[in-house]
């Protein structure tokens, strides 16, 4: 565990969390905007379908990587890291964790305050499978949790925007050890250094 630190890098665990649920949102952002536009019918119902097992995947790999970074820290800035990037840093993780939650929480409770909620206990998923409705929420809440899923889409590009940026600073700009915190990126000089 330590090793992993040592090195400034966040562990493969980690690189996996973050880029499997990095792939799974720009996905369901196709999806979405896809099935938004849709006629009701058996089409639309499939696209949405995959909506709703995508955020349900999202959901719980995002409280897993959550988990997992309470257990693990990520590794430590580099000490020449300004005090404002830190902060900004912090902020849009916090903040991600919060929407991408909040995102699926709002979902769930949308379809569980819907008129499927009262046919079944259970809302399908692709493959077969199904997701329990969150019991109890009263149907008068349905357009509220609409308008709070729509308005965290919104914040969802604006954290990916302000996120990409970062990033693009530091691999393209900087090119200093805030560039190689998560594999698979490296420093231009790290990619000379012997393996051991």
């Amino acid at each position: 565990m330590s090793r992993i630190r040592d090195t400034g890098r966040y562990s493969k665990i980690a690189a996996l969390f973050h880029w499997g649920v990095a792939i799974l949102l720009l996905v369901q952002i196709y999806v979405g905007w896809t099935f938004g536009d849709m006629e009701r019918g058996a089409l639309r119902t499939e696209w949405f379908n995959w909506h709703k097992t995508l955020g349900f995947a999202i959901l719980l790999l995002t409280v897993g990587r959550l988990v997992w970074r309470l257990v693990n820290p990520p590794p430590a800035w580099p000490a020449q890291t300004p005090t404002w990037e830190r902060w900004l840093a912090r902020l849009n993780h916090a903040a991600f964790y919060i929407v991408l939650i909040g995102l699926s929480l709002t979902g769930w409770a949308y379809i569980s305050t819907g008129s499927g909620a009262l046919q079944s206990a259970t809302t399908p998923l692709v493959g077969g499978l199904s997701f329990p409705f969150i019991p109890g929420l009263p149907r008068a809440g349905h357009a509220a949790f609409e308008d709070t899923h729509v308005l965290l889409v919104k914040v969802t590009y604006a954290l990916l925007i302000l996120h990409v940026g970062a990033v693009i600073k530091h691999l393209v700009f900087d090119r200093g050890a805030i560039a190689s915190r998560m594999p698979p990126f490296t420093r231009r000089e790290d990619r000379h250094k012997p393996t051991n």
